[in-house]
């Protein structure tokens, strides 16, 4: 990543304190001679409001004597359901959207191995939903409805991760997507040159009554010809492939008496 870029490796010394803004909340760590503590100033966009000294009142990680932090980025650890603001697909034919994913921080001492990980911290409020019937649906986070249809349309910022998703309506009706869930856990960060990006993901409906296929993979139009991986998925459980990717999904035609 750049230099300048909130998700890289650093060092901080024993009484030293840094801050770092991320959308509507100042990140405050600071570090202790075998420890950090941190802390996050909600509803603050500016630094220099932030007394360092009340960084101390936060949580406290004892990690030992590395005094290098690493701050990665992360997708959502719950499904994300998207809500389609009337997209309608016709018999047999493909559909490619773009839409952005908040990005989760995680906090590491020394380097980024699971059994060191501080914390995780989401750079954005995501609301809870529910995705499926009451008695067999997920829990999950509303990513809502905005969507661009044009790759080098959206604009993402360093928190943001745009997610391509490719649905092809392998079906005899016009298809109507009211809402779809995105297994973010199942899903890849990538980086190109301007952007992060998720794994694509590869829908294809076959009807009411059959469960839809899916998979995740890499496109060298949106992760470059050379796609440099920042983090893997957080699971590899393939049987959650197989259950349902879309709810309340209704066939719209003309019906001749």
């Amino acid at each position: 990543m750049e230099n300048n870029s909130l998700f890289k490796k650093r060092t901080i010394q024993p009484g030293e304190a840094e801050l770092f803004i991320c959308n509507d909340f100042v990140l405050g760590v600071k570090r202790e001679k075998e420890g950090w503590f941190v802390k996050v100033f909600e509803d603050c966009t500016d630094i220099n409001e932030v007394d360092k000294e009340a960084i101390s009142e936060g949580e406290y990680f004892h990690s030992g004597k590395s005094n290098s932090l690493v701050i990665a980025p992360a997708l959502q650890h719950k499904p994300l359901v998207f809500k389609g603001n009337k997209m309608l697909i016709a018999p047999h034919q493909r559909l490619t959207f773009f839409v952005k994913i908040p990005l989760i921080l995680q906090l590491y001492f020394s380097k980024i191995q699971d059994e060191n990980l501080l914390k995780e911290i989401s750079s954005s409020r995501l609301s809870d939903t529910w995705f499926g019937e009451p008695d067999n649906g997920v829990a999950a986070f509303a990513l809502g409805s905005g969507y661009q249809l044009e790759f080098n349309e959206i604009r993402s910022t360093e928190v943001e991760a745009v997610c391509p998703v490719t649905i092809f309506n392998d079906w005899e009706q016009q298809l109507e997507i009211q809402r779809l869930i995105i297994k973010a856990d199942n899903m890849t960060l990538f980086k190109n040159d301007t952007k992060i990006v998720t794994s694509v993901v590869k829908l294809e409906y076959k009807g009411q009554d059959t469960i839809s296929s899916v998979n995740y993979g890499t496109s060298k139009l949106y992760h470059g010809e050379n796609a440099v991986l920042l983090t893997k998925a957080r699971s590899n459980d393939t049987k959650s492939l197989l259950k349902a990717n879309f709810h309340f999904i209704r066939n719209i035609y003309n019906r001749t008496e």
